[in-house]
């Protein structure tokens, strides 16, 4: 049986940096090669310009704060201990917010 961090299945999150991927958002990412799916941590800060819409899925579970994710038909409110699960593609396209002033943090995975 091979030592945990040789495995296809553990990505160490410590390992991961939290890095900015914009003015209100920061991301540590984390691939399974062969898998076809990224598995992220967010954090997601109050303000800023609006998202652009995003047609990409995902599966999210929410830690802390509390998020909106606006579609062209309806919008959804989330927060601690909620989960949401998006599929791709244009029609479940979708914007996400923080709602209030304290940053959203959330685990994603994200998949085509």
């Amino acid at each position: 049986m091979p030592p945990a961090g040789d495995s296809p299945y553990l990505v160490r999150a410590a390992d991961a940096p939290l890095t900015p991927f914009s003015p209100t958002l920061k991301v540590a990412e984390a691939n399974f090669p062969g898998f076809g799916i990224a598995l992220r941590y967010q954090e997601r800060a109050p303000g800023g310009p609006p998202s652009d819409w995003c047609e990409t899925g995902h599966s999210i579970f929410i830690l802390s704060g509390r998020i909106r994710y606006q579609f062209p038909d309806h919008t959804v409110e989330a927060g601690p201990g909620d989960m949401l699960h998006i599929p791709a593609g244009h029609e479940h396209r979708h914007k996400p917010s923080v709602i209030g002033d304290e940053p959203v943090r959330y685990v994603l995975t994200e998949f085509g």
